[in-house]
C-alpha cells in the first residue's frame, strides 16, 4: 500500500504542500489538465528551485489576475461540483473547504455556506486545495500520515484586522491534533494547511515502511535561520501488496474507431487504474472490441456510467479481482534535455527497474527535433548512470 507522510519541517501552507508534491514528482502538465476542468483561467503556475538551509526545495506560486468576484463557500461548492474532476479529487477538495468554512463560520458567528472571506474564496486557495487533492490521486496514495504542525506566535494582518497567531480558524481546525510551539514569531501554519491536515491525514504514527522519495516545498517568508520548509515523503508498506479492485468489461462491435481515444481519456481523467482495448471476432463474424477497465470500488459507479454513456455497448460485466502491485515511485531526473519523470519499480528479488515517462520523451523529441528512439536510448543511459551514483552514495 502506498502512503504519504506530511512532514511540516518548519511550516505548512497550501502552496508549500503543493510545491512538495510537485518536487516529489507530480507533473505540472497533469495539474494543468485538472485546473482546466474548473474553467477559471486568469492565472499561471510559477515554480523555481531554491535552497533553504542548504536543501533544494521548490517555490510554487500562482500569478493571478485581480479578481472582481469574492466567492463564498456556496460558490466554491458549485464550482468544484460542476467541474469534471475525478471523484476522489472532488471529494477531498470539498471536504477541505467544508472544514475551512465551518471553522471560519464558528469564529465569525456566521453560517458556513455564507462565509464570505477573501482568505476562503481567493483563487489561490482553490488552486492549492484542488491541486493537492489531484496530486495525492496521481501518486495513488491510500493513506496520509501527518507529523505535528508548528504553530508560531505573534499576530497576522488580514481583511478583518489584526488576528493572533495561530489564526482562530487554524486553532479550531487543529482541535484534537498534535501540534508544536517553536520559538518563532510568525504564522507558520495557515488555515488552508490546517484544513488539509484535518481532512486528508489520519492520526497516529506512520507504520514500518520503505521510503521511495521525498519532495520539499519552500515558504516565502523568512524567520532568521528557521527552515521554512514542508516535506512530503512517499512510502510503501512492505506487508500489503494485494489490493481488491474491480474489472468492468464490455463488448462493442459498432463504434467508430476514432471515438475510442475520447473514451479512454475520459476514463483516465476519472481516475481509473487501467483501460485496455482488445480486438476480437464477435458473433456472425463481426469484428469488435473488448473494453476492459480496472477500477477501485469507489469509482465503480462513475466508470460504469461513463462506459454506458460514451460507448455503444448495451451492457457491461463487473466483477472483483485481486491485484498484486510492485512497489513503485516516480522521481524527476535532470538531464541535458531538461527534466524527465522516471518511474521506478522494485521486484520481490529487490531488483530496481526504471522507465522514463513517455509524455516527457515525446515532448522533448518534438521541441528538440530529435528521433524518439535515439532520445530514449540517451535517457536510459543517463538513468543507469544516476542509479550507479545513488548506489555509491548509499554505500
Amino acid at each position: 500500500m502506498k502512503i504519504l507522510v506530511f512532514d511540516p519541517v518548519g511550516g505548512a501552507s497550501g502552496d508549500m504542500i503543493l510545491g512538495s508534491l510537485v518536487h516529489l514528482g507530480c507533473p505540472l502538465d497533469y495539474l494543468k489538465t485538472i485546473y482546466d476542468t474548473l474553467g477559471l483561467g486568469g492565472f499561471r503556475i510559477k515554480t523555481s528551485l531554491e535552497k533553504v538551509s542548504g536543501i533544494e526545495s521548490l517555490d510554487l506560486s500562482f500569478a493571478i489576475a485581480p479578481e472582481k468576484k469574492n466567492r463564498n463557500h456556496a460558490d466554491i461548492v458549485r464550482l468544484i461540483s460542476r467541474a469534471k474532476l475525478p471523484t476522489e479529487v472532488r471529494k477531498r477538495s470539498l471536504a477541505a473547504f467544508a472544514a475551512l468554512a465551518e471553522a471560519e463560520a464558528k469564529v465569525h458567528g456566521e453560517k458556513p455556506a455564507q462565509v464570505h472571506f477573501h482568505e476562503l474564496g481567493a483563487l489561490d486557495s482553490i488552486l492549492d486545495i484542488v491541486g493537492i487533492s489531484a496530486a495525492i490521486a496521481w501518486f495513488g496514495v491510500e493513506k496520509i500520515y501527518s507529523l505535528p504542525l508548528p504553530m508560531g506566535s505573534g499576530t497576522v494582518k488580514c481583511r478583518h484586522g489584526i488576528l493572533p497567531v495561530p489564526a482562530p480558524a487554524t486553532t479550531i481546525l487543529l482541535e484534537g491534533m498534535k501540534v508544536r510551539w517553536p520559538d518563532v514569531e510568525g504564522e507558520l501554519t495557515t488555515p488552508t494547511a490546517a484544513a488539509i491536515f484535518k481532512t486528508m491525514t489520519i492520526p497516529g504514527e506512520p507504520p514500518e515502511v520503505t521510503i521511495f522519495g521525498s519532495g520539499y516545498g519552500r515558504g516565502d517568508k523568512r524567520y532568521g535561520d528557521w527552515p521554512n520548509l514542508f516535506r512530503a515523503i512517499l512510502c510503501e508498506t512492505p506487508d500489503e501488496k494485494r489490493e481488491r479492485v474491480y474489472v468492468i468489461e464490455g463488448d462493442v462491435d459498432d463504434m467508430i474507431p476514432e471515438d475510442w481515444e475520447v473514451v479512454q481519456q475520459r476514463l483516465f481523467d476519472l481516475g481509473v487504474l487501467d483501460v485496455v482495448l482488445t480486438p476480437q471476432i464477435m458473433k456472425r463474424g463481426r469484428p469488435g472490441v473488448n473494453l476492459r477497465v480496472l477500477v477501485r470500488d469507489d469509482l465503480l459507479p462513475a466508470a460504469s456510467e461513463t462506459i454506458l454513456n460514451e460507448t455503444t455497448t448495451i451492457g457491461i460485466r463487473c466483477y472483483p479481482v485481486e491485484r498484486i502491485v510492485l512497489p513503485r515511485s516516480v522521481f524527476s531526473l535532470t538531464t541535458p534535455y531538461g527534466k524527465i519523470a522516471v518511474k521506478e519499480v522494485i521486484t520481490p528479488a529487490g531488483e530496481r527497474r526504471y522507465k522514463p515517462e513517455f509524455k516527457d520523451l515525446q515532448r522533448i523529441a518534438d521541441t528538440k527535433g530529435l528521433p524518439l528512439s535515439r532520445l530514449r536510448k540517451d535517457i536510459e543511459m543517463l538513468i543507469v548512470e544516476n542509479s550507479k551514483k545513488e548506489k555509491k552514495k548509499k554505500s
